[in-house]
């Protein structure tokens, strides 16, 4: 990716002298907190909001290991996860905060998964994880009032009604739609699909519409 390309770097709401009135959010930076997994697609969607001009805020989520729990499973090192995002926030001189949600996570994510396989159901962890974690119980650690979007390396797009405009172009209520990607093998709406509409309206994918 460019990123000095407007083209690309359009799906992160740039900066904008104009004075239209649908750009007169993006005539200063938006606040973003933006959370930081350590792989590809966040690191890319963190550099394209950093690129567009806005003041950026990255954030780890560490969910599954205490402190002083020994990490045996190879298949999840979150040491070299958390390594990769700060060497990523270093290079642009973003600061990176860690998010301990272990408790949360066993609370809201592990236990229903268990009681859902015990009873016969099959639950799939990646919906609740993003409701009830990424956009539910990270947004009870941090003040919402201080940042304008909430980002991560999703492949989804959101769009939202234009400020003057009370319906959309297919005449329903203009309500702010999750809607998929450009590239729909690698779309993620599916699991994102349990995410509250009120949790969507500050909500940021920069790879969407890639």
């Amino acid at each position: 990716l460019d990123l000095n390309d407007p083209r690309v770097l359009a799906c992160c709401e740039p900066l904008s002298a104009s004075g239209n009135s649908q750009q007169q959010l993006q005539q200063r930076p938006l606040r973003v907190a933006v959370l930081l997994s350590g792989g590809v697609d966040s690191s890319v969607a963190l550099r394209l909001l950093h690129a567009a001009g806005h003041e950026c805020e990255a954030f780890y989520l560490k969910i599954w290991f205490q402190e002083d729990f020994e990490n045996f499973w190879s298949q999840c090192p979150w040491e070299d996860d958390l390594a990769m995002a700060q060497a990523v926030c270093d290079e642009i001189s973003v600061p990176l905060r860690i998010v301990h949600l272990t408790d949360a996570y066993w609370q809201r994510v592990v236990s229903h998964c268990v009681a859902e396989i015990r009873n016969g159901r099959t639950p799939n962890p990646d919906m609740l994880c993003n409701s009830r974690i990424k956009f539910g119980a990270f947004y009870d650690h941090i003040d919402l009032s201080h940042f304008d979007r909430v980002a991560s390396g999703h492949y989804a797009r959101v769009i939202r009604p234009l400020a003057d405009h009370s319906q959309d172009i297919q005449g329903t209520s203009s309500a702010v739609q999750l809607v998929l990607s450009a590239d729909e093998v690698k779309d993620q709406t599916y699991f994102l699909s349990h995410y509250l509409s009120s949790s969507c309206l500050e909500s940021c994918f920069p790879w969407g519409p890639h």
